[in-house]
Formats: structure tokens, C-alpha cells, sequence
């Protein structure tokens, strides 16, 4: 199954996805049959249309605005029933409008489907920040309690799944802030059906946000909703050591302690200890 549609979301942020994504999309070895772009907060002008399917050339673009929750789920979500409607026999390739992918990404992926029976294809993601890569990330034999404590390479922009996967599953979790990826690879790997493989290669590039108001800058309102929704979420699943390690990591990572995440998770009626 060699049919890829490629799904981006947007606030628009159309100059960030004009400089990252939208070149990597066009320059794959192996052309996506469609880009779905969901825009989150307003609808796309026509003009903004024609701009975007004048540079994708043969590459059919589909523009939707979000019909769920304002936010990247609900945005993706708007994007997964329209694929799941018009491209069933598909897979879905995500990119951030503020990454981009090599220019063997799908290639590879596709090679790695084991013609076509693979539910997931994951690849590995180059983390860029200041214009430097600082690390790489290669998903190797994830398992579901992995995420419960970090994210071992399941991405945005490595997302590379069966449209009919993604519907089964209900796609995204309308309404979380963040934690996106952690909570849908939880989801899949939880069903016990999902077959996945790997490239075992780099393909992908994070550019990690540095401006101060990033979901994932110290001590962000967003990041520390995003990180009480997780909890609630998945809390009844995870061991004490893995809630401990949580907490940690949201500190390391994000300056958010775990009486704040606590506070935030009990005023949306979380009962975690």
C-alpha cells in the first residue's frame, strides 16, 4: 500500500510551515498522493490556497478548518475523518508545520511497511535546537509503559499509520493540551493488534520552539494543563515508580513541580495520590 496522505495542522502558521514543512513535503523521493492542511483558528483565504497548491505543483492539497476542539487533537481529528472518508486504504503521514522530513522519509517508510502490512512505520527524529542537531532519537521495540514515563521516539512528525488504525483507535484525544503523541502511542499499543516496525534511521528533524511562549518553555500554563490531563488520563495505569518518574521529568524538563501538577489535576478532578 504505496498511498500516503500527508496531514499537517495549523493555527495557521503559514510563514513557519512555508520555510519547514512544505519543502519536505514537496522533495520526497516518494510524492504523497495528498496534503490535508487543517487550519485550527480561521479558515484558509483562497489566495493563501492558491500560493500553497501553486508550490506543491501535482501534489493535490485538501484545506479544512478544525471542526473539533480548538488545538493540535482537534485539529488532527478534523483531518483523520476526512482521510478516513475519502482515502480509507491509506496511511497517514503527520508533519508539524515547523519540522520537516528528509527527503526519504515516506520512501523509507514505505519500504519498512512490509508491503503494506505494518500498522505503524516509525523512524528516528534528529532534534535540532540553535540550528545544531544535539541528539537522535531511534524508536526501538516501544512498549506501552515507555510512555507512561517519557517518550522513546513516538513523535508528531514520525507519526506513519494506517488510516484505518487511526479510526479505530478514535485518533487523538480531543482536547489535550499536550502529550499528544505519548497519549495516541499509549492508545495503539494498548489495543494488543497494532503491528509496527522500524527504520532504525533518522528521517525526520525536530526543530525544537525556543520563544518563550513554546507550550514547552519553563514553568508554561499550557505545558502544566497538558501535564495534569495526562495524569488523569493514565494515572490509574501507572506503577508508583512510574508516577515518581513523571513527576521528575515534568520537572527537569519543564520546571512544572509536582504540587503544581497535582493542584492542576485536582481542580479537573483527577484523584491521583
Amino acid at each position: 500500500m504505496n498511498n500516503v496522505i500527508v496531514l499537517t495542522a495549523t493555527t495557521p502558521r503559514l510563514s513557519l510551515f512555508f520555510k519547514h514543512a512544505l519543502p519536505s513535503i514537496i522533495n520526497q523521493t516518494h510524492p504523497p498522493a495528498a496534503l490535508v492542511l487543517i487550519s485550527d483558528t480561521r479558515q484558509i483565504s483562497q489566495e493563501e490556497e492558491t500560493i500553497l497548491q501553486n508550490k506543491l505543483n501535482d501534489i493535490p492539497l485538501y484545506t479544512l478548518t478544525n471542526s473539533h476542539t480548538l488545538g493540535a487533537a482537534g485539529s488532527w481529528n478534523t483531518g483523520i475523518e476526512f482521510i478516513s472518508e475519502h482515502f480509507p486504504n491509506s496511511y497517514i503521514a503527520i508533519i508539524d508545520d515547523d519540522d520537516l522530513w528528509y527527503p526519504d522519509h515516506l520512501s523509507s517508510c514505505i519500504a519498512n511497511s512490509n508491503l503494506g502490512k505494518a500498522d505503524i512505520v516509525l523512524s528516528g527524529i534528529n532534534i535540532k535546537i540553535n540550528q545544531e542537531i544535539v541528539a537522535v532519537n531511534i524508536p526501538k521495540e516501544i512498549t506501552v509503559r515507555d510512555f507512561f514515563i517519557g517518550n522513546p521516539g513516538w513523535q508528531g512528525s514520525n507519526t506513519f499509520i494506517k488510516t484505518k488504525l487511526a479510526t479505530k483507535i478514535g485518533g487523538f484525544t480531543d482536547g489535550l493540551i499536550s502529550g499528544n503523541d505519548r497519549d495516541l502511542a499509549i492508545r495503539v499499543l494498548e489495543t494488543g493488534i497494532a503491528k509496527i516496525t522500524y527504520t532504525n534511521m533518522a528521517t525526520v528533524e525536530w526543530i525544537c520552539n525556543q520563544s518563550p511562549d513554546a507550550l514547552s518553555a519553563p514553568g508554561s500554563k499550557q505545558k502544566l494543563i497538558g501535564c495534569a490531563q495526562f495524569l488523569k488520563l493514565h494515572s490509574n495505569k501507572m506503577s508508583a515508580y512510574e508516577i515518581d518518574t513523571y513527576f521528575l521529568r515534568a520537572y527537569d524538563l519543564f520546571s512544572l513541580s509536582k504540587e503544581d501538577i497535582l493542584y492542576e489535576l485536582n481542580q479537573r478532578g483527577g484523584d491521583n495520590d
